[in-house]
């Protein structure tokens, strides 16, 4: 089960908690807003602390007794973001967010958490959810935490997940929270998806916190991640995740996949392999596998 508020909180009273965030009319008001602009541009650069400016207020004492003491019980918890310390609260590390044009405010959308290929950055967000599905996912994307040298842009460095001072993790429980109250994102459906090294940071996040997320869509990752190695894998069994590897990729990038498959696999994680002659560009039709693969995910979520 994913969990975002604290374990002992079962999914009728987040449930619960998710439709009432939607009943003031002045709630209402204000998330219309938010997504008619959001409907003019979709895709918008934000520091991150200023997604707060997108959060509807809430009048804790509006809530049902029972509710309030649950959400009272969160807001002291080490899950809550305001216990979070200053710097990671109001980091102004650069984000983009994806929401669709015809935003339906009472479906619980999946969330797609994207990490961007080298010499990019947080806006390939747009692209990227326009080649996967324009209607289906809310997307969210950081900016990679070191400067690409050579080709301009950003990368990820796996090797130290922090921007300044405010490690990656931590940012993301912060935001994904943030976002969860300005938009209808269903709490056990959120995917983490990356190219290239960010398939790599991807795949570490996964494996640090995996009952946060549901998958991982992992597109040519160079097959180098040290968290591989890590006692963490056998808390990833059951999870979904899918891997994409190019025939024309290096020996070395090759052996390190198919190796990172194996360790995956022996630790009881769902791993579907697609192989291709060229890497993936997730900015054209073939990221349309990645549409497939999740509704795939969650249909099956449904049968059980």
């Amino acid at each position: 089960m994913l969990v975002w508020a604290s374990d002992w909180i079962d999914v009728e009273a987040r449930t619960a908690l998710d439709k009432f965030f939607l009943r003031s009319p002045q709630q209402i008001m204000s998330f219309m807003e938010v997504i008619q602009m959001f409907n003019r541009v979709r895709s918008l650069s934000f520091s991150s602390g200023e997604l707060d400016s997108l959060m509807p207020d809430m009048d804790v004492e509006m809530l049902p007794t029972e509710l309030r003491e649950m959400y009272q019980a969160w807001s002291d918890s080490a899950d809550s973001p305001s216990r979070y310390s200053g710097s990671v609260a109001e980091s102004d590390w650069p984000v983009s967010i994806y929401v669709p044009e015809r935003y339906e405010e009472r479906y619980a959308y999946p969330l797609v958490i994207w990490f961007h290929s080298d010499a990019n950055d947080e806006d390939q967000l747009e692209q990227v959810m326009g080649s996967v599905s324009s209607q289906n996912y809310i997307g969210l994307a950081l900016r990679g935490n070191t400067v690409h040298e050579t080709a301009g842009g950003f990368r990820w460095d796996g090797s130290s997940l922090l921007f300044g001072s405010v490690p990656l993790q931590d940012l993301l429980h912060v935001t994904t929270c943030r976002l969860r109250r300005a938009f209808h994102i269903h709490s056990e459906r959120i995917f983490l998806a990356g190219s290239g090294h960010g398939a790599d940071v991807a795949l570490q996040t996964m494996i640090q916190r995996p009952e946060w997320f549901a998958g991982a869509v992992l597109l040519d990752p160079t097959g180098k991640s040290d968290a591989l190695k890590s006692d963490r894998l056998t808390n990833l069994r059951g999870k979904p995740m899918m891997v994409s590897v190019a025939r024309s990729c290096s020996h070395e990038t090759m052996g390190g996949t198919v190796e990172s498959v194996r360790l995956l696999r022996s630790a009881g994680v769902k791993v579907d392999v697609d192989i291709n002659d060229l890497p993936v560009d997730p900015t054209s039709n073939e990221a349309r596998m990645i549409d497939h693969w999740i509704m795939g995910c969650i249909n099956r979520e449904a049968l059980v």
